[in-house]
């Protein structure tokens, strides 16, 4: 082997440590094929085309494993922001026996350099018989046992399990390993104004207390109960997405064999209502949640423009995509919050018109309206930028 020329310069800016390169030696003899996919190779990069520079000179390795087109492959690796393959090229490169002494070194510089460009993800799956995605490639399970390897960065984690699909996104860190339990898990808090309430979450009672603040849950299904003197509410079975909080009330129909006494309330009207306020605490909760991720948005934008000038071409633009992407979520989440404020308004309407419907039902039999009853024990409090409503009295 004989050292050539200075990479170009593009290669030489992504990587400072790269100054020189190696190229095959070439003997005064007729081209060849593999020369001239070579040559093409070369061509192609010098161009700026490095996709199909990397076609060229793979197509010309297989003709001719010289140990020069591989140091050139992982130059043109690096100008594509693929350390990994960039590593791995330059560790079969330094396996080959006929390397020049300085020719080693700088090889050896490049694969430290590029193992700090890259995170390892170590993903610990809680289901069976699920797919692993990670930025839309599939995980075998070879690699998911060794550890995913890939470039410093914002990445999406994708889990796939019996139709549900459960999607992350993770930051890592070069030269470290980040571990990541799938599907994760989520906040399950439960309500109901009936007083001496009983909850159960997959059969197994949570204190009222405990149950308001939430519980933490795994990712997935699960099912809720509540259990009240002489009633007891149907089991709802209800979808806890990870990082995210999910509340649940008592409603629906009484469990079979409950007891129909008490108020003529309509069941379907009190089901209905209840599904409303559902979808506006789920409304309300990703507008705030989202709030905050447009602050973060908004920091994360301000500091790129300010370190932009210190910044390495590729850390920014890994920046300027990551925030990009977290701009799209945001846009989606509003779209999300929009549709479940105007879900809530309609379900909770039709809710309140079955319940006046029904008040006005017990008013010509001459009970009580349960309605009134209601309104009765109804207070409000309002502060600036909050505000309360509470209700006393018994069913």
């Amino acid at each position: 082997m004989r050292s050539i020329l200075p990479p170009p310069v593009l290669l030489a800016l992504l990587v400072p440590l790269s100054q020189s390169m190696v190229r095959p030696a070439f003997a005064a003899e007729p081209e060849k094929p593999w020369r001239a996919a070579y040559n093409h190779c070369q061509k192609l990069s010098n161009e700026g085309d490095y996709t199909g520079a990397l076609e060229a000179c793979e197509q010309a390795y297989a003709l001719n494993a010289d140990p020069g087109i591989l140091a050139y492959i992982a130059q043109i690796q690096i100008a594509l922001l693929r350390p990994v393959q960039a590593r791995d090229a330059l560790v079969r490169y330094l396996r080959s026996g006929s390397i020049e002494h300085e020719d080693r070194k700088t090889a050896e510089a490049q694969v430290r350099y590029l193992e700090s460009q890259i995170g390892t993800l170590s993903v610990n799956i809680l289901v069976e018989g699920a797919e692993l995605r990670v930025d839309d490639q599939v995980v075998d399970a070879g690699t998911l046992a060794r550890g995913v390897q890939l470039p410093a960065g914002a990445h999406r984690v994708t889990l796939r399990s019996k139709g549900v699909t459960f999607s992350r996104f993770i930051v890592l860190r070069g030269g470290e390993t980040t571990q990541l339990d799938l599907p994760g898990s989520g906040t399950l808090s439960l309500s109901c104004a009936v007083a001496g309430a009983r909850f159960f979450i997959d059969d197994r009672e949570v204190d009222a207390a405990q149950a308001a603040r939430g519980v933490s849950s795994a990712a997935g299904s699960h099912r809720i109960k509540f259990q009240t003197e002489p009633t007891n509410f149907s089991e709802q079975v209800v979808a806890v997405n990870p990082d995210e909080r999910t509340h649940v009330v008592c409603s629906g129909p009484p469990a079979e064999g409950a007891s129909s006494e008490g108020s003529g309330m309509n069941r379907r009207g009190y089901w209905v209502t209840a599904a409303g306020i559902s979808l506006g605490i789920a409304a309300l909760g990703t507008a705030i949640y989202n709030g905050n991720e447009y602050d973060r948005w908004q920091e994360a934008n301000t500091q790129l423009g300010q370190n932009m000038p210190r910044l390495k071409f590729a850390d920014a633009q890994q920046q300027a995509q990551d925030n990009d992407e977290l701009m799209a979520s945001i846009k989606t989440r509003r779209k999300v919050s929009i549709g479940l404020g105007i879900a809530s308004g309609l379900v909770t309407a039709g809710g309140v018109a079955l319940l006046f419907a029904d008040s006005a039902a017990a008013e010509r039999v001459g009970s009580g309206s349960w309605l009134r009853k209601l309104a009765g024990g109804v207070s409000v409090n309002g502060a600036k930028g909050s505000g309360e409503i509470s209700w006393r009295g018994a069913w």
